[in-house]
This record gives C-alpha cells, sequence and structure tokens, in this order.
C-alpha cells in the first residue's frame, strides 16, 4: 500500500478510547455516519479467523476517521483491514520498500504498517503526526510510551492514515476523471490506494485488488445488516 499515493494497544482501544459526540444508524437501505460507535452500525460479531481477532475491534476508529473525512462508506475499511493486516494492529508488510527509502531512514521503516498496511515513507513531510522530532517514523510498539498516540501501530492513528490517504485518491480522481458516480470513484480511489496510477477512468481500475476486498465486504455488510453499496 501506499500512503496518500495510494494510499492498534490492545484490540479494544479504539472504542475504549471513546469517538464521536454524534450518534449513527444502520436502518434498512440508510446508513448515516456521524462518528459515534455507539450505538455501532458496523458491528458484525463476527471475528478473523487468522488472527482470533473481532472483526469489530476498530470500527470507532473507523467510524471517527470516515466521518471526518467525508467517506461514504465506513464498511469498506474494515474490508480493507482484513485484506491487510487479518486485524493484527501490528502487522508488517511490503519488503519491497514501495516508495523508496527517504535520506536517513533505515529499510525498515520504509514498509507497510499496521491494520491498514500505511506507509509513512510516501512523501514524508516533517509536520506528519507519525513523524518524530527525528524526522523519522514513529513505529513505537509500547503502547505505554508518550510516543504512543502518534505510532502509526496506533489504531486511532493508523485508521486516521488510511482513510484519509483514500479520501485524498477519491478528490484527485474526481478532478482526473469528471462524470463518474460516487461508487465508482470509491472503487477508483481503492485501486489507487493499492496501486497508485491504476485508475485510469469511471471503470477503469484495478480489479484484482477489488476483487479481493469485496468478499469480506459483503459478508460484513451482511452480519451488521449494513446496507451495502452495490459494487
Amino acid at each position: 500500500m501506499t500512503f496518500s499515493r495510494a494510499l492498534f494497544a490492545g484490540v479494544l482501544a479504539a472504542c475504549l478510547a471513546g469517538c464521536g459526540s454524534s450518534s449513527d444508524s444502520a436502518d434498512a437501505g440508510t446508513f448515516t455516519n456521524t462518528g459515534s460507535c455507539d450505538p455501532d452500525g458496523l458491528k458484525t460479531g463476527l471475528v478473523a479467523q487468522q488472527t482470533g481477532i473481532s472483526v469489530d475491534a476498530f470500527d470507532c476508529a473507523v467510524l471517527t476517521a470516515s466521518a471526518k473525512y467525508g467517506e461514504p462508506d465506513p464498511m469498506l475499511f474494515k474490508a480493507v483491514m482484513y485484506g491487510e493486516s487479518r486485524f493484527d494492529q501490528f502487522s508488517v508488510g511490503c519488503t519491497n520498500n514501495p516508495c523508496g527509502v527517504p535520506n536517513g531512514w533505515s529499510t525498515s521503516e520504509t514498509g507497510c504498517f499496521g491494520l491498514m498496511q500505511v506507509v509513512p515513507a510516501c512523501n514524508p513531510k516533517a509536520s506528519d503526526a507519525w513523524i518524530l522530532p527525528s524526522g523519522h517514523p514513529n513505529l513505537t510498539k509500547d503502547t505505554g510510551s508518550a510516543d504512543w498516540p502518534h505510532s502509526v501501530f496506533n489504531p486511532d492513528m493508523n485508521v486516521e492514515m488510511g482513510v484519509s490517504g483514500l479520501a485524498d485518491n477519491r478528490a484527485q480522481v474526481k478532478k482526473q476523471f469528471p462524470g463518474c458516480t460516487e461508487d465508482q470513484y470509491t472503487l477508483m480511489a481503492l485501486s489507487n490506494y493499492a496501486n497508485y496510477g491504476s485508475a485510469k477512468g469511471c471503470t477503469q481500475i484495478n480489479t484484482t485488488y477489488i476483487d479481493y476486498v469485496m468478499p469480506a465486504y459483503k459478508e460484513y455488510a451482511a452480519a451488521a445488516k449494513y446496507p451495502a453499496h452495490a459494487y
């Protein structure tokens, strides 16, 4: 994955930390996401078989970030998390250094990290919340550390990085390809999340990645009685 170019500690940390002050609902055919996780309109009651982690463990972070960045389908991010990390907040991947090695960084700092496999090495800026004063990425796994709130492994930080990255991709493809539907823009943004530049038009996308993510999306939507988009 790449961050805005493509762009938790325990399992319950996100919802225990608190989310928005508004409410959201998942009545038949409707879903209003205002950032609250009580009630949790994404709740499935399922567990990821490979890791034994609740599929719902990070719903609060997903709802909060989706509302903040105006993303219309928060359930999609749960499916992305399943595909990328099986909900393992400390997952590490991408040994191929997808965005290169920024000056002064080690190769171990340039991979894909956490729930959504974000890549801090893609266009890092000193002002990024996950960049330490040293200029290196914040990769602490110590949940008791003062650096933990902005660690790329922190669920809230990681989900926000992933959601904001996809939102950036959406804004880009809207400018590049006017006239598509909102669902098409979602798929185009997701296509670029997996492989930046792979979205070439309203229906010209990385179908391999979309097909990889969609089974989990449909399963979770059905389990939560969530109004799935007809992608």
